[in-house]
């Protein structure tokens, strides 16, 4: 490794970048700022709220300028880490669909060490098993109700130990698949219609979920939905499945390239960052059902899944609406404005490779940090984080292309994710023609990424807009 100290350096302060990107690891209510912003640590009490030209925009109140990036504007202070702090409350969140409870979270969480995430997979993983050993013993009882609960909640404890897993570990892989075996057990006990799909895709498939409540042809209203970065489809089921279900929707749940439900299958798969062939690909599928309403078909993505989802909308007359939960339009932008100029810069001259990134001991850069540029490389194909920073300058939709978008299109976003989310959300409502844009703001009480500390609201916005395009 050239300059090994001073590409060290610059790699800790890229992990703020790293790990913000998609998943907006760096909390400015953590106490750590993000480089670049010497303000992040301090939540804003409010945030900016104002109309886009050429959107609607709709939200709670009014505020001051918002920090730069931030996972939430409030927090748990349970761990002193910033992020493993969001990581419970996204936990939490999933309780009010039935992905966890807080009497379960908190007590795992005595068994995790601040900052570590070899305890915090142990911990989460044991408790992922003692819910499944729990329903399996319900079920031999006959007691199909509380043993599709007790599932449901093994499936979201699973993922949460996936998530600090390094992509390398084999053990990564099996608790991915322990959390889509203990939701297809959940979900076959919860007498909703499910089919577990394959849908062919280029030499592969994309695998997903799709479920209904209705009767078998009954042509209903119809939600593709995905994650992003690091989420699942198994996720989304909690984040926005089940409400849509309550609705009266059927759902698919899918994985596209690059994310963690496909690469469970297939752990070569990278991002890609033109969606459109995917889109056409899981539309054909869709609208060829007979119990799919083909005129009522909307598309859903979360995070990094809101980039992901406008652009697979791109030229797909098909779609009566497209959701983007926050609309991200510029990758590289995100990572340029997060680190500063001379950070970028460094990356220039000196580089840290996969291989470098794999032998690093624990002494010299802690695993957490390690993990998350080892997986961000490895995620978008890419043998170094400086090529990956200019793989993402790929990742990239136009005013342009906005401006082509022919359905009704919902921009999500909360205030207290940062000034970075909101400048991106207002310039998607400036250019797309049909554009509406909420902004939750703090007194709303859904102040995180992705709304993950208020998924009902979340879910009221979300299906509200819906019902009115999908009548």
């Amino acid at each position: 490794m050239t300059k090994f100290f001073g590409v060290l350096l610059a790699a800790v302060l890229l992990f703020w970048v790293a790990t913000a990107l998609f998943s907006r690891t760096a909390s400015a209510a953590s106490g750590t700022g993000t480089p670049g912003n010497a303000d992040a640590a301090s939540p804003a009490p409010g945030a900016v709220s104002q109309e886009a030209p050429g959107g609607e925009h709709s939200g709670e109140g009014g505020g001051s300028t918002a920090p730069l990036l931030s996972r939430s504007g409030v927090r748990l202070h349970i761990f002193k880490d910033g992020e493993m702090d969001f990581q419970l409350l996204r936990s939490f969140g999933a309780d009010f669909y039935g992905g966890g409870t807080p009497g379960e979270i908190l007590l795992a969480a005595e068994d995790i060490a601040d900052g570590d995430p070899a305890s915090w997979q142990a911990a989460l993983a044991a408790l992922g098993a003692r819910l499944e050993a729990d329903g399996e013993a319900r079920l031999a009882k006959g007691n199909r109700t509380s043993a599709g609960d007790s599932f449901f909640r093994a499936a979201s404890y699973y993922r949460a130990a996936e998530y600090y897993g390094d992509q390398l570990d084999e053990t990564t892989r099996a608790l991915g698949m322990s959390c889509r075996e203990t939701f297809l057990k959940a979900l076959n006990l919860s007498g909703w219609y499910v089919e577990d799909l394959r849908i062919p895709f280029g030499d592969g498939f994309l695998p997903g979920y799709f479920i209904r409540s209705g009767a078998p042809g009954e042509r209903r209203k119809t939600l593709l939905t995905q994650s992003g970065f690091d989420g699942t489809a198994e996720e989304m089921f909690f984040a926005a499945g089940r409400a849509a279900l309550e609705r009266g929707y059927n759902v698919l749940l899918f994985e596209g390239p690059g994310q963690a439900g496909l690469r469970r299958f297939v752990p070569g798969s990278t991002f890609v960052p033109d969606l459109g062939p995917v889109g056409r690909t899981l539309l054909d599928a869709v609208l060829a059902r007979s119990d799919v309403d083909g005129t009522r078909v909307a598309l859903y993505g979360a995070s990094f899944g809101g980039y992901f989802a406008l652009s697979a909308a791109l030229g797909e007359p098909r779609l009566a609406a497209v959701v983007a939960n926050s609309p991200l339009l510029d990758m590289s932008a995100y990572a340029v404005a997060t680190m500063g100029e001379q950070v970028a810069a460094q990356f220039e001259e000196n580089d840290l490779s996969v291989e470098d990134l794999k032998a690093l001991p624990p002494e010299a850069m802690p695993p957490k940090y390690r993990l998350s540029l080892l997986n961000l490389c490895l995620r978008f194909g890419e043998p170094s984080v400086k090529a990956m920073l200019h793989r993402l300058k790929e990742f990239h939709i136009s005013p342009e292309q906005l401006a082509t978008l022919s359905m009704p299109a919902l921009g999500m976003v909360s205030a207290g994710e940062g000034a970075i989310p909101l400048e991106q959300s207002r310039a998607f409502a400036a250019a797309a023609p049909k554009a509406t844009l909420h902004v939750f703001e703090r007194e709303s009480g859904a102040n995180a990424h992705c709304q993950l500390d208020n998924l009902p609201l979340s879910a009221a916005v979300l299906f509200d807009w819906l019902d009115e395009q999908l009548r």
